[in-house]
């Protein structure tokens, strides 16, 4: 790749597009729709438009200039899942509120206005009127109530009775309340100031994901017949697995809406047809979505959407490379060269630049709360994982796997309000030596071999658990291999275990995961708030250094529990100060305290700054930005607004 093609990718996948945000109210327009929506309206398959849209639709602004309707998109994938895959992304994340696409704050979205009283203790949203499910059903604040009072409140369905963005320390004496049709309110026992920017995340998915008029058939509080229908349902054993099977949630999620065809969704395509064991799938523009152009064309853009899914990523790159597919998710850093060659050599692709909420290419997490109680205590020593640090050569790895890009660092905010320059920088020096001195303050006798001893006199050998199919991750099996080789150097026997995710999930469950490599969230500007995974123990499933101990605090069902000592429940304090803090300012000042808290604790082991993203696209794809933050928590490609992606040919 040339020199200067990468100082032009670096440049700009350091900045974001300044992009223009959805309008919140569609003044007095003409609406109009695609011709094959028009059809089935002149076919009486439908009602009017204007019978299909809300009072006020939503309006979003095209990136580049207003598409034209037609066409279908072709999307690649690998394995199973079409919402992890990408789909769930493109086709689907609408929460109550979204993100502006500069990322600079908060939009309406379903929720067209809120209001906030002073102590950010209440939340009063509104509704736009008119607005519907994909069966035409009117989507209200009773789907809200389900979701509080029957879904997330059901000991049955949610046994902790919390949630992504009801944390412990607003679960007890928490309620919503119906207004009227288009008008709720949460009622808070403690203020919560960062809720608006929690629930345009992931963590605000379910708000209104439960439609009510479907769903309680599934539910044995309505439906005094649900034996009958468990017993007719293959594949489920009581009326929980069936409500989640049908719901696609609480806890399946992204997945099994795309095997449920006939669940309604408010998303701007709806799937047509399941994988069921083949290679591909279809989804269609659902005809009452509730967003329009700023001329009134109602979104989205495209037809249709054909998932492929590939056996292997390789396969998929190939097919993106040569212009056999218009999109993929997590195109994979080792395909850069390959996607930048195939478009200087005339293949139909464009790329653009973007940003993640990384704050680190990976982390090295050791399992504090391991089920061997002699690995915790070592792994909880600091000097040992100071020692692990300096063992690594850094310099060595980002030529190997990070194209010589990025600097060494930790895992820490990228330089802006929330940098903390010791979490940054500590311990990244590669020295033998340093880390041999760190490591006898720990573990100090060694066998004949040269290899580190337990305090029983065996062999210390540690599990290197690694996923090896994930889109994102395709490089840690070879990146685990290297750092194995490194802490070999210093006496430190670890052995690899590459694994499917399904398992690993299960080892995780299990608290069996004794280390393992990971991503490495919580970059720029407030992602950290956003997303503090590598920052707060006890945070989440992913906080994988401390994962008996969140399990213990999330009550996370099925799983093995470890109460954590007192010093880690006060680091957990200290981030539950962050979510009560009313306004931005206060929420980021209480966030630098849990950053020191971080720094002087040293979580988890950090390799490099992330290496900048990077997004091949069809050349026949419209309405794509040149630079976005393609955050995970915050929607990646939600972010640039999918429904007015438009295919240039059609």
């Amino acid at each position: 790749m040339k020199n200067n093609k990468l100082a032009y990718f670096f440049l700009m996948s350091i900045m974001l597009l300044v992009l223009v945000a959805p309008s919140v109210i569609a003044q007095d327009m003409m609406y109009s729709e695609s011709p094959m929506l028009a059809s089935q309206v002149e076919a009486g398959e439908l009602p009017p438009l204007e019978e299909r849209l809300p009072a006020s639709p939503a309006v979003v602004e095209p990136f580049n200039e207003v598409g034209k309707y037609g066409g279908e998109m072709s999307v690649g994938f690998t394995g199973s899942n079409p919402g992890w895959g990408g789909l769930w992304y493109i086709a689907g994340w609408e929460n109550l509120i979204t993100w502006k696409p500069d990322f600079s704050g908060i939009a309406p979205n379903i929720a067209e206005s809120w209001e906030v009283n002073d102590d950010a203790t209440e939340f009063t949203f509104h509704l736009r009127q008119g607005m519907k499910w994909s069966d035409g059903v009117d989507f209200t604040a009773d789907d809200i109530m389900f979701y509080v009072n029957d879904v997330l409140q059901n000991a049955d369905l949610n046994a902790s009775g919390g949630a992504d963005w009801l944390p412990e320390s607003q679960r007890d004496g928490f309620t919503a309340e119906k207004i009227d049709d288009y008008t709720f309110k949460f009622i808070f026992p403690n203020p919560y100031g960062s809720f608006l920017i929690q629930i345009p995340t992931w963590s605000g998915r379910h708000i209104t994901w439960f439609p009510k008029h479907y769903l309680t058939q599934f539910h044995a509080d309505y439906n005094e017949n649900i034996a009958e229908l468990v017993e007719a349902e293959e594949g489920v054993e009581d009326w929980v697995s069936l409500f989640n099977k049908k719901a696609s949630g609480p806890s399946d999620d992204t997945n099994n809406y795309f095997n449920e065809l006939n669940r309604p969704l408010l998303f701007p395509w709806l799937p047509a047809t399941t994988l069921a064991g083949g290679t591909q799938m279809e989804m269609v523009r659902n005809p009452y979505y509730w967003k329009v152009d700023t001329e009134g064309h109602q979104l989205p853009y495209i037809d249709k959407i054909i998932g492929v899914s590939y056996q292997d990523a390789e396969s998929r790159t190939l097919a993106m490379a040569s212009g056999d597919l218009d999109y993929v998710k997590d195109p994979g850093d080792d395909n850069r060269v390959l996607y930048f060659d195939a478009m200087d050599s005339g293949a139909p692709i464009q790329i653009s630049a973007n940003i993640g909420e990384q704050a680190n290419e990976n982390s090295i997490q050791f399992n504090w709360s391991a089920n061997d109680p002699v690995l915790a205590e070592i792994f909880s020593n600091k000097d040992f994982r100071i020692g692990m640090s300096h063992a690594i050569n850094r310099d060595e790895l980002i030529q190997i796997f990070f194209f010589g890009m990025v600097e060494p660092a930790q895992v820490a905010p990228l330089e802006g309000p929330l940098y903390n320059e010791q979490l940054a920088t500590q311990y990244l020096e590669y020295n033998v030596d340093l880390a041999n001195e760190y490591l006898d303050k720990v573990i100090p006798d060694k066998d004949a071999d040269g290899y580190r001893l337990r305090p029983d006199g065996s062999r210390l050998s540690i599990i290197f658990s690694v996923s090896n199919d994930l889109t994102y991750g395709t490089d840690w099996p070879d990146i685990a291999e290297v750092l194995i080789g490194y802490w070999d150097a210093v006496g430190v026997q670890i052995t690899l275990n590459s694994m499917d995710d399904d398992t690993y999930i299960q080892n995780r469950t299990d608290n069996e995961l004794e280390m393992t490599i990971y991503t490495g969230e919580g970059g720029p500007g407030i992602t950290p708030i956003l997303d503090p995974r590598y920052y707060v123990p006890m945070y989440g499933q992913f906080s994988m250094f401390s994962n008996a101990w969140f399990n213990y605090r999330a009550e996370f069902p099925d799983s093995v529990q470890i109460e954590p000592p007192q010093y880690i429940q006060d680091a957990y304090d200290q981030w539950l100060e962050v979510q009560s803090a009313v306004g931005l300012d206060n929420q980021i000042e209480k966030m630098k305290v849990v950053l020191q808290t971080a720094a002087d604790n040293f979580y988890v082991i950090g390799l490099a700054r992330p290496v900048p993203g990077y997004q091949p696209y069809s050349s026949r794809l419209g309405n794509q930005p040149d630079g976005w933050l393609a955050g995970w928590n915050q929607g990646v490609q939600k972010l640039t607004y999918p429904e007015q992606w438009y295919l240039k040919d059609q």
